[in-house]
């Protein structure tokens, strides 16, 4: 299924917003409808975020998604700053998806959020949360969910690009890639915790259990944060999050799949912790499975849940050759997109 739903933005938005970044407005609301994403309201600064927020909430409801825009105190406290006019493109995205809304507004906002940030212009936007909660609609939730990102230290930002640099490389450090004819590994994976693995996990391997893993950074600790029947494989775009990282293992027909989830949303820093650690967790996942691999058909690597390619989990009885060649391969690895014109093994 494609990531990606077809939806874009209307002229009349893309011009608002436009209007909105020389303006002293401080809050975008935007919502889908009628096949296209339409602007609902502007919220005019009052030189007080805090209370714009109390206005935005009153504007929003438990069950209905929107996408908002949140502009920087810092573009507009310090617009006449030439010190600081580098500043002037930081803004926040929020994708507000609650959990009351429909199974179809849920994977509608979730797929037509990239193909909005990008028409709008990706360079603008320097945080992306996702909240599926009103209460979450708060200023100081605001505030600590960006964290320090609008510190007034103009190194700031050149900061977050060495974070961002960073996380390029913890990445490609952890990439699994093919190896030679020779078996001779082309990149040197991290095979070990950076955090330790919590004992007291509890693993069946049933079949249609999805076991959710997720990363305590304070007790720096890897532990089992949820255990959920699913019913069949489209059931693990609304299971898997979409707010932060995750390490996720399913079995469907006593076969096994893994799947590491990154949102684009997540944060930098657990973007990196969770780069370094996922081959130790499948390393460690096919150890405590008696250390047979082979019930592991696939291994996914995916940004947000929509991009689950759900045709990769159709196991077919009479495809048995297919699936014993799989089976052979004793080393776990993700499948990566291949280029345009490349058949995939």
């Amino acid at each position: 299924m494609s990531a990606q739903s077809g939806i874009i933005p209307s002229k009349n938005l893309l011009l608002k917003f436009k209007e909105f970044i020389n303006s002293q407005s401080s809050i975008l609301i935007a919502n889908i409808t009628n096949e296209s994403i339409q602007l609902i309201e502007i919220i005019e600064g009052s030189n007080n975020l805090s209370n714009d927020f109390i206005e935005l909430k009153s504007k929003l409801s438990e069950s209905i998604p929107r996408y908002i825009i949140i502009k920087s105190e810092l573009n507009n406290n310090n617009k006449n700053d030439v010190a600081v006019s580098n500043l002037d493109n930081y803004y926040t995205f929020i994708s507000y998806v609650p959990d009351y809304s429909s199974i179809k507004e849920k994977m509608l906002y979730a797929s037509s959020k990239t193909s909005l940030i990008k028409h709008l212009g990706s360079e603008y936007f320097n945080n992306i949360l996702f909240l599926n909660d009103i209460d979450e609609i708060d200023y100081n939730n605001y505030k600590n969910s960006i964290g320090n990102e609008i510190d007034n230290d103009l190194n700031s930002l050149s900061n977050r690009e060495q974070e961002l640099q960073n996380i390029k490389n913890a990445e490609l450090n952890t990439l699994i890639t093919s190896s030679t004819n020779s078996k001779r590994q082309l990149i040197t994976h991290q095979n070990q915790f950076s955090f330790k693995f919590n004992e007291n996990i509890k693993i069946d391997f049933d079949n249609n259990i999805l076991y959710s893993f997720n990363i305590n950074i304070d007790k720096e600790e890897i532990y089992l944060s949820n255990q959920q029947k699913i019913s069949q494989p489209k059931d693990l775009l609304l299971k898997i999050s979409s707010n932060f990282p995750q390490y996720n293992l399913i079995k469907f027909q006593d076969y096994e799949f893994f799947i590491y989830s990154c949102p684009s949303g997540s944060k930098v820093k657990e973007r990196m912790i969770y780069a370094s650690n996922k081959q130790a967790i499948i390393n460690y996942l096919t150890k405590i499975n008696n250390g047979n691999s082979n019930n592991v058909l696939k291994t996914f690597e995916i940004g947000d849940p929509i991009e689950l390619e759900l045709s990769e989990f159709e196991i077919q009885n009479n495809n048995n050759e297919i699936i014993n060649n799989d089976k052979t391969n004793n080393n776990l690895k993700f499948n990566r997109p291949t280029r345009p014109g490349r058949r995939t093994r």
